[in-house]
């Protein structure tokens, strides 16, 4: 067991000192210092005892070489800092001496520890205002520099801690704000609370990535197969090309069996199926003009039996790929873990994603149903997935008006009514939420198709999210994702 006697930073720097006393029955209390350093992919906690290194958190160096070693038993010493100095070390005005008029922010990090390029540029930006860099008076300038770093500045002014998010991206996490820095700003009472959000923020984003990467990763593979599958048939319908061509030699070949003999190797004939033009029939030499033309009309009974098999498969594997690219539009839209969740769902159903956690106790996953609106006494409900759209289409009252972005995928909408009188407002209203969840938001304009629940039918065996429709109407709009009347 150990108490924490104190905690401080090392200078300026990324290093923090965290003094402890532990305590152990039948002996006396030791004092141990952990050193937390805070350095990207070099970051290391390291324990010491009277100065020399007990253990660290990132391994040993067992051969003392290096500019710093890490050895058990040996003296801990801290990392380099080049030429770097504290903020508060006088001599740093005798160095800014050698400025001479160069990029200034960029100066001051060569200079002082634990200072980086946003802060410099804050720092220039705010001390130009009243003071002028160009002669610079260097005394003047270490003074606001401390000011500056050592929250004087931050406190005077009332300053507090933020988030500073561009495009609702995190971009940085702020002591306070930046005039230098650029985007929409989240306050905070205290840093650790900001700081908090940032991290958490910044996990929750990367595990959205990484699950992105993952989903588009199996749909894209299934897209290639799918696509090659369909290319081999597009290769073998071109091989298909001369059915027709071998059913009307088989037919000529019989229209002048009366002047071809064994043994011809070609005969002449008139095309009545092409204004009679002449046309060169090959024939095989070693057969009689009756097995020729019968070896004509066996080309294209294969031909024509395997060109109707390909159309089928054809069909399915053009569905199939349709289907897919529906999923990329769901991916795209996703706003969250719990919208990639319910894509990764259907995608199971689909054989596509596999669970590594088949067999075991399966983590739930975070998937809400529907996206809900509620919009003037109106509830309209988006699916976030095929499955779900399907759910949308089966669940609903023939009277309950189903809308999609036509030769768009999208997700359907749906608004709930009983009787087929609904106002234009919330048509274009649910429409334009329809456009925002379609793979043509990003243009000016979609085209939506509306109709009764009642003319959308689900074809048996078709997949999941594909629907056909009548006596439907259509409206332009301007995508819109109106989420603040999301429930």
């Amino acid at each position: 067991s150990a108490q924490i006697n104190s905690i401080e930073i090392v200078g300026f720097d990324r290093i923090v000192k965290i003094t402890c006393t532990c305590r152990a029955d039948y002996k006396d209390d030791k004092q141990m210092v952990l050193y937390v350093e805070l350095m990207g992919r070099y970051s290391n906690i390291i324990l010491t005892e009277n100065g020399l290194v007990l253990g660290a958190n990132r391994g040993i160096n067992m051969i003392y070489n290096g500019v710093r070693p890490l050895i058990v038993g040996k003296p801990y010493v801290l990392p380099p800092v080049n030429v770097k100095k504290e903020p508060n070390d006088v001599s740093l005005i005798e160095d800014f001496s050698c400025y001479n008029g160069e990029n200034l922010p960029e100066f001051i990090t060569q200079k002082i520890q634990g200072v980086s390029v946003s802060t410099a540029r804050e720092i220039v930006e705010i001390f130009s205002k009243n003071h002028s860099i160009n002669p610079i008076d260097f005394k003047v300038f270490f003074d606001f520099i401390n000011y500056f770093l050592y929250g004087e500045y931050a406190k005077e002014n009332n300053l507090k801690p933020c988030v500073v998010l561009e495009e609702n991206k995190l971009k940085d996490v702020c002591v306070f704000s930046y005039l230098t820095m650029v985007g929409d700003r989240l306050y905070f009472d205290k840093l650790y609370l900001a700081e908090e959000y940032y991290y958490e923020q910044k996990n929750y984003q990367k595990e959205y990535d990484d699950l992105t990467v993952r989903i588009n990763a199996k749909i894209n593979t299934a897209l290639k197969k799918h696509q090659k599958k369909l290319n081999s048939f597009l290769t073998k319908e071109k091989d298909c090309s001369s059915m027709e061509e071998n059913r009307i030699k088989g037919e000529l070949i019989l229209s002048n069996i009366y002047k071809i003999k064994q043994g011809d190797k070609f005969v002449e004939a008139l095309n009545y199926y092409d204004d009679n033009k002449s046309i060169i029939i090959e024939l095989d030499e070693k057969l009689p003009p009756s097995k020729n033309s019968e070896n004509y009309y066996k080309k294209y009974a294969k031909q024509k039996r395997s060109l109707e098999t390909l159309q089928e498969f054809k069909i399915q594997t053009e569905l199939e790929i349709e289907y897919l690219k529906s999923l990329v539009v769901l991916v795209q839209n996703a706003e969250n873990i719990s919208d990639l969740n319910s894509v990764v769902e259907e995608l199971k159903i689909a054989n596509i994603f596999s669970d590594k956690n088949q067999g075991k106790k399966a983590k739930k996953q975070d998937v809400k149903p529907y996206r809900t609106y509620e919009y003037k006494g109106y509830k309209i409900k988006v699916g976030k997935n095929n499955v779900e759209n399907d759910e949308l289409v089966a669940s609903a009252h023939g009277n309950d008006l189903w809308l999609h972005a036509k030769d768009y995928h999208s997700s359907h909408v749906l608004i709930e009514s009983r009787t087929p009188d609904i106002p234009e407002e919330i048509i274009i209203f649910s429409a334009e939420i329809g456009a925002y969840y379609s793979k043509g938001r990003d243009g000016e304009k979609v085209e939506m198709v509306y109709t009764l629940k009642k003319n959308v039918k689900k074809p048996k065996k078709s997949k999941p999210g594909f629907v056909t429709y009548d006596k439907y109407s259509s409206i332009v709009v301007k995508a819109e994702k109106h989420a603040e009347y999301l429930k």
